[in-house]
C-alpha cells in the first residue's frame, strides 16, 4: 500500500511539473507586456484631445471583439496602456473624429501594414523603449459626412418605390466588427424613400458603411462603402426584387420520441445586423398539435429559420426555399437538452 501511494504521489508530481512547465512556456511565448503612452492630438494643429476611449483588443482563439473596458486620455491627450507581444490592437474612439487602430505585433507582415491592413499605426513589440521613451503621437482626423442618394425601383417594372426604409450603419475595421450602437459612435441612420423612390443618407469617413434598403414584399438591397475611400457625394440606383412566397405548415417535434411540441416558437428572418426586425420575417407559436398552421414563407436571402422550445436545444437551419413545396408540412426535429 505504501509503495502504491508513493507511485501515485510521484505521478501527481510529474503531472504538476509538466503543467507548470507548460504554463511557464505559454507565459514566455506571450511575453510579460510593456507599457506605452499614446498622445492623442488633432491632425493639423496637434492640439491634445481629451476623453479618447482606448480599448485593448488581443487577437486569439474566440477573441475577435474589443473588450468592454477602456481607458480615457487625460486633458493632455495622454493615456498609458499595457500591451503584450501577442498581436494587440488598440481601438481609439472619440465622437467627432475618425476611429484609429493602433497595432502592436511580433513579426512584420504586409497584411498588417498601415492603410493596406486597415491600421493607422503599426509598431513592433520589440521596438518599444522603456519609459520615458515609450510615447507615441496619434493624430485624429475629424469625421467627414458626405451625402449618398438612393433611387429604389422595382427590379421588374422599373417603377419607383416609395416608403422603402433606408438604413445607414457604421462598423469598425476589425475582423468581426460589431454594430456601432455598442460603442455610441455614430448612431444608426434611418429615412424613407419619397414618392420618386429616393432617399438620402450620409457616408461617414473612417468607418465601414453599410446601407440597407428594406421594404415588405421585397428582398433587401445592401451596399457597402469603404469610409477610408469616400471622395464626395454619390448617387446609386437600387433595383429591388419582389419576393415570392409559398404556404408552409411547420410541425415541431421531439427528435427522440417524435411527440409534437406545443408552445414552440418558430421564427423566420431573424438577423443580428443591429437593424429593426425585417418586415418580411415572422414568428409563430405552435399549437397543441405542434403546428404553426400555414404561413407565408418568402424567398428572402439569407433564408434563416430557427425554433425554440423549453427543455430543448435551439434549432437553427437554412432550408433551400426552392425545395419547399407550396402547401406542404415541414417537420422540425428538436434535440433535448
Amino acid at each position: 500500500m505504501h509503495v502504491m501511494r508513493s507511485s501515485i504521489a510521484r505521478s501527481i508530481a510529474r503531472v504538476a511539473a509538466r503543467a507548470a512547465a507548460c504554463a511557464a512556456a505559454a507565459l514566455a511565448l506571450a511575453g510579460c507586456g510593456k507599457p506605452i503612452v499614446v498622445h492623442a492630438m488633432t491632425e493639423g494643429a496637434r492640439d491634445p484631445i481629451a476623453d479618447v476611449r482606448v480599448y485593448r483588443h488581443v487577437f486569439g482563439l474566440f477573441r475577435f471583439f474589443p473588450g468592454k473596458k477602456f481607458v480615457n486620455t487625460g486633458p493632455d491627450g495622454s493615456a498609458e496602456v499595457m500591451v503584450g507581444s501577442a498581436n494587440t490592437t488598440l481601438t481609439m474612439l472619440r465622437a467627432g473624429y475618425e476611429p484609429v487602430l493602433f497595432g502592436v505585433f511580433e513579426v512584420p507582415n504586409p497584411s498588417i501594414a498601415p492603410d493596406a491592413g486597415g491600421y493607422d499605426h503599426v509598431i513592433q513589440f520589440r521596438d518599444i523603449e522603456p519609459k520615458p521613451e515609450n510615447g507615441y503621437d496619434v493624430a485624429f482626423r475629424p469625421v467627414r459626412r458626405e451625402p449618398i442618394r438612393f433611387n429604389a425601383v422595382d427590379a421588374e417594372t422599373k417603377r419607383p418605390l416609395a416608403g422603402v426604409d433606408a438604413f445607414g450603419a457604421t462598423f469598425l475595421y476589425l475582423p468581426q466588427p460589431g454594430v456601432e450602437a455598442d460603442w455610441g459612435f455614430p448612431p444608426l441612420q434611418r429615412v424613407q424613400t419619397d414618392g420618386d423612390g429616393s432617399a438620402s443618407l450620409e457616408q461617414v469617413s473612417g468607418f465601414r458603411n453599410r446601407f440597407t434598403l428594406r421594404m415588405a414584399g421585397y428582398q433587401d438591397r445592401v451596399l457597402e462603402v469603404d469610409g477610408r475611400a469616400i471622395d464626395g457625394p454619390r448617387e446609386v440606383d437600387m433595383p429591388m426584387r419582389a419576393l415570392r412566397t409559398k404556404k408552409v405548415d411547420f410541425l415541431v417535434v421531439d427528435a427522440k420520441s417524435g411527440a409534437p411540441l406545443p408552445g414552440a416558437e418558430v421564427r423566420l428572418g431573424e438577423s443580428r445586423d443591429g437593424l429593426p426586425p425585417n418586415p418580411n420575417g415572422w414568428a409563430r407559436v405552435t399549437g397543441a398539435d405542434g403546428r404553426t398552421g400555414p404561413v407565408d414563407v418568402p424567398d428572402m436571402e439569407p433564408f434563416l429559420l430557427s425554433a425554440k422550445s423549453s427543455n430543448h436545444k435551439e434549432w437553427r437551419g437554412a432550408p433551400v426555399w426552392r425545395a419547399l413545396v407550396d402547401g406542404q408540412t415541414k417537420k422540425l426535429q428538436m434535440q433535448r437538452k
